[in-house]
């Protein structure tokens, strides 16, 4: 597998920078309600027990404040994640931020998460999380669109290509409507398609799998649906596929930068709503993307230090928002290169824990 390491361009290396990582995660309102959650879980606080967590500013502050870092060590992978699930399930990237990420992007809260920041880098259960995509464990998700039962079919949709040039038309298609729009209404704030990921289209998408979790995306999915159950199926990866990393913004302004696609219509008003800026927005052009990559992967800390905020580019006059990648995901723009197997695994969700269900 090929790949584009740009850790040492921009001065990330995990060996010795535990700090520099602890920065930008707290630059990040993912990062930030990330490690909220990692402190509350380990606060022996009633203000932190769920569902009550602190009902003021004040209240969070003292709760981070008061917890034991050491404690973190002791948490295993799954109580590190369920955290992160938490945090990934609360991202909205359509509207203003809550009200807990504006507490914590205030100094007296990011001063009580740094603890928590560098100590959680320091632990045994996210070492790998800055690591490229694992192509021996490959996972693809499906869930049913509705509270029936998944179809009897156990094959998932397959699709000669990606079809990402009807993507791109699409796109294109969206500006000239909402800059239609903008003329007539121009005091309208008009909602739409606000992610960067290339969807709709055929890429696949997938995570990789865990000890005792069928594929992360189970646990960790944006805005996700709720839903209790679950298709999982195995991916191949086929050949030395080329993968771009995404492990902090620097990498994401890159590739927007090397491929920009300008949105600044379709974009304007639920990238100002979540980021309380207008901007000249760009997102990647993934058919230009897919002439030099295969695939694209956003790395556990990508994920923890990109979304949601405003990433300025260098070679084009704007910037842009990585928004509905879910953490450790690959999309996959040349579908030659993977292949979902006919046989998937099915999940179940009770109160706690992802299991698989009887056959």
């Amino acid at each position: 597998m090929k790949t584009t390491d740009l850790d040492a361009e921009v001065g990330v290396e995990r060996s010795d920078t535990t700090l520099d990582y602890a920065t930008l995660v707290l630059a990040s309102p993912r990062g930030r309600f990330f490690c909220a959650n990692l402190g509350y879980l380990c606060s022996a606080d009633e203000r932190a027990a769920n569902p009550y967590r602190p009902y003021t500013l004040a209240d969070a502050v003292e709760v981070l404040q008061g917890v034991d870092v050491a404690a973190l060590a002791e948490l295993s992978e799954s109580d590190v994640l369920d955290p992160l699930g938490f945090a990934t399930d609360w991202a909205r990237y359509w509207q203003p931020p809550d009200e807990e990420d504006i507490w914590f992007a205030t100094p007296q809260a990011v001063a009580a998460l740094r603890p928590i920041a560098s100590a959680m880098w320091a632990s045994a259960a996210t070492q790998w999380w800055s690591d490229g995509v694992d192509t021996s464990c490959q996972r693809m998700v499906a869930h049913p669109y509705s509270a029936d039962e998944l179809p009897e079919s156990a094959l998932p949709y397959r699709s000669g290509s990606a079809g990402l040039e009807l993507w791109r038309a699409h796109v294109l298609e969206d500006e000239e409507r909402y800059r239609a729009w903008r003329i007539e209404r121009p005091d309208n704030r008009i909602g739409g398609e606000w992610w960067s990921i290339p969807s709709p289209s055929s890429a696949l998408e997938t995570s990789r799998a865990r000890e005792r979790l069928g594929a992360l995306e189970l646990l960790l999915e944006e805005d996700s649906s709720g839903c209790g159950e679950a298709r999982v199926w195995p991916v191949t990866v086929r050949g030395n596929p080329r993968v771009y990393e995404i492990r902090n913004p620097a990498d994401w302004a890159r590739l927007v930068d090397t491929y920009p696609l300008a949105v600044p219509e379709s974009k304007r008003s639920d990238w100002f709503e979540t980021t309380g800026e207008y901007r000249d927005w760009f997102i990647p052009d993934w058919v230009a993307v897919a002439n030099d990559f295969d695939a694209v992967h956003l790395t556990m800390l990508g994920y923890l230090t990109t979304p949601g905020i405003v990433i300025p580019l260098t070679h084009n006059r704007g910037a842009t928002v990585l928004a509905g990648w879910n953490p450790d995901t690959t999309w996959w723009l040349n579908t030659d290169c993977v292949y979902a197997e006919d046989e998937p695994v099915l999940w179940r969700r009770d109160d706690e824990h992802w299991t698989t269900a009887p056959s």
